[in-house]
């Protein structure tokens, strides 16, 4: 039985009696262009040996023996805390994050919607109550559980990379730059997808760099001529030096295609224009690449031996050769 299969197992065997449960996280899953923040939490319940067993962050994070988080964006509370109502973009980090979902401008359909499912939501207050009160009459067990309010990624991010720590699958959703490219639904029983990139920035956070090289592997295998230039332009890109060398390369490659030739002014036009912070380190990666395509011997170090005059080191692309004056030959006349 495989280490995966046996993790499953363990944990099927721990909901029969109820002991599956010790962590709910709380996420924010909607970002408000209007109110420029992000809101509506919604909760995912982990088991923490499943999580510990495969993550060192994990580990320390739900340690007992721990009374803070290890994660300043990770705050434990009980009843209520004042970031439940939402936070602002710039707290949350990533204002450009995929996995966040568009809030909905409401209509008169929204509304009538909304009405309907406070009906449904009454009905179902009143059934529970007529549940607890069954309950109370008879034997109950509560089960405690830690509650924990993550302020720096999307809901739909941790499900997946809860679900990966469970499962060790990872299902990917298309970048948005990718024309014609949509996330299907999925059942209840499937993989949740989520962005190659939030999940990159998630796994070099909490350090896993297995699934770190699997999202940076998605990233790389969704760039073509038609979205690299966007890509290059994400807030991501300048925050880590892998994806936009790996981008670079991307666009090196595609370099004289017609829709990079088309669109690469513009690129240069924002970066001129100061719109760009990272336009300065794209401009210098795109022209080491170029070197390294055509020159190749100048990003080529000298040997040390060759770089010295008399005991000093040189630098540069520059040689010399020191050799010491002939001494002056004596010539006797007789």
């Amino acid at each position: 039985m495989s280490t995966n299969q046996a993790r499953i197992n363990a944990l099927l065997r721990k909901s029969l009696v109820g002991e599956l449960l010790d962590t709910q996280f709380y996420l924010f899953s909607v970002r408000s262009k209007r109110e420029g923040n992000v809101t509506n939490l919604q909760a995912l319940f982990a088991n923490d040996e499943a999580l510990t067993a495969g993550s060192e962050y994990f580990s320390s994070l739900l340690s007992k023996d721990s009374e803070t988080p290890n994660d300043s964006a990770v705050v434990e509370f009980q009843d209520y805390h004042a970031c439940e109502g939402g936070i602002s973009l710039d707290e949350y980090g990533y204002a450009s994050d995929s996995d966040l979902d568009e809030e909905e401008e409401e209509t008169d359909e929204t509304v009538q919607d909304n009405e309907k499912c406070t009906e449904v939501s009454a009905e179902r207050v009143s059934r529970t109550a007529t549940v607890k009160d069954f309950a109370t009459k008879g034997a109950q067990r509560i089960i405690p559980t830690r509650r924990v309010l993550v302020t720096d990624t999307a809901f739909n991010t941790w499900q997946a990379l809860l679900d990966y720590l469970y499962t060790d699958e990872i299902v990917f959703a298309p970048l948005r730059s990718q024309a014609g490219k949509s996330v299907r639904c999925r059942r209840l029983g499937e993989a949740p997808p989520c962005s190659p990139k939030s999940m990159y920035r998630l796994a070099c956070k909490i350090k896993h760099d297995k699934l770190q090289a699997k999202a940076l592997s998605a990233i790389c295998s969704s760039l073509t001529e038609h979205n690299v230039l966007q890509e290059l332009s994400s807030s991501l890109t300048s925050r880590f030096p892998a994806i936009l060398e790996m981008e670079i390369e991307i666009l090196f490659q595609n370099i004289v295609s017609p829709t990079i030739m088309k669109d690469f002014p513009a690129l240069i036009q924002r970066i001129a224009s100061a719109n760009l912070p990272h336009g300065a380190d794209i401009l210098t990666k795109l022209h080491e690449r170029m070197l390294k395509q055509h020159y190749p011997r100048i990003l080529s170090p000298a040997p040390a031996s060759e770089n010295k005059c008399k005991g000093s080191p040189l630098s540069g692309p520059f040689k010399f050769n020191w050799e010491e004056p002939r001494k002056p030959v004596a010539v006797s006349w007789t």
